[in-house]
């Protein structure tokens, strides 16, 4: 009973798949909990307040030029839509690109962003990158956990390549803490879809700070990727190429 509340979470769960991935996951369920994912982001990402630390700040130093940044494994759009509308407000030009690869829900997405010219979408495999142009900025919310180290590594070598500015991989920090939140906020917040089984596996899928660190050490000694831990709960992979410090204070 007592690993039902707190499991083993010493190593990451790399075996276990997300019901949402799974090629047979019911549509509805599927979508609904897309859409349940507007909220869940808004409240518990950050992915919010590292986007105005990490991209707009150094958008809002040179603000007469147009801006790219693509969004990997996009979903639904709900952060590329926020980035846009946030974009506007600043009189800031960004064109945004939202990449994922499950053909399930990008008409949903294309519906949400009909009304946002400066946001495409695009079908494609974020581990192969090589037809895709360079970015000013490159963001993730809550994809490296779906990835094996294997793959992280290919991926963060197509990042390093294809960053002009910075990218930001923001992702779940595997602890008690972390996974007892999940329990508790999911099961409030995300009736009825995969939300609750999802996020839960997705903590134990999560990273502790200096897995992360050690890999980076080891597979890119030479690149100033930095290892960031930010609430709630969040790690965060973070490479700036030659861009200045923005103002303020944490993440």
């Amino acid at each position: 009973m007592l690993n039902l509340i707190f499991p083993d979470l010493r190593l990451r769960n790399t075996t276990d798949q997300e019901k949402m991935d799974q090629a047979d996951a019911d549509p509805e369920l599927l979508l609904r909990t897309i859409r349940q994912f507007h909220l869940i982001n808004a409240l518990f990402s950050a992915s919010r307040r590292l986007l105005r630390r990490q991209v707009f700040s150094l958008m809002e130093q040179n603000p007469a030029r147009t801006y790219s940044l693509l969004d990997v494994g996009a979903g639904g759009c709900d952060i590329a839509l926020w980035a846009a509308r946030a974009a506007r407000r600043r009189g800031l030009k960004l064109k945004i690109t939202a990449l994922d690869n499950d053909p399930r829900i990008l008409p949903a997405a294309h519906q949400k962003v009909r009304d946002f010219p400066e946001v495409r979408i695009l079908e494609g495999n974020a581990l192969d990158l090589s037809s895709l142009e360079s970015f000013d900025f490159i963001f993730s919310n809550h994809f490296l956990h779906h990835l094996s180290w294997d793959q992280i590594q290919i991926f963060v070598q197509s990042l390093i390549a294809r960053t002009r500015i910075a990218f930001v991989m923001n992702d779940l920090k595997r602890s008690r803490g972390a996974y007892l939140g999940a329990t508790l906020c999911l099961g409030l917040l995300a009736r009825r879809s995969f939300a609750y089984y999802d996020g839960r596996l997705s903590i134990r899928r999560g990273f502790q700070p200096e897995e992360l660190r050690d890999f980076i050490q080891k597979n890119f000694p030479d690149v100033p990727i930095r290892v960031i831990e930010t609430p709630p709960s969040r790690v965060v992979l973070l490479l700036r190429k030659g861009a200045q410090e923005p103002t303020g204070h944490s993440l």
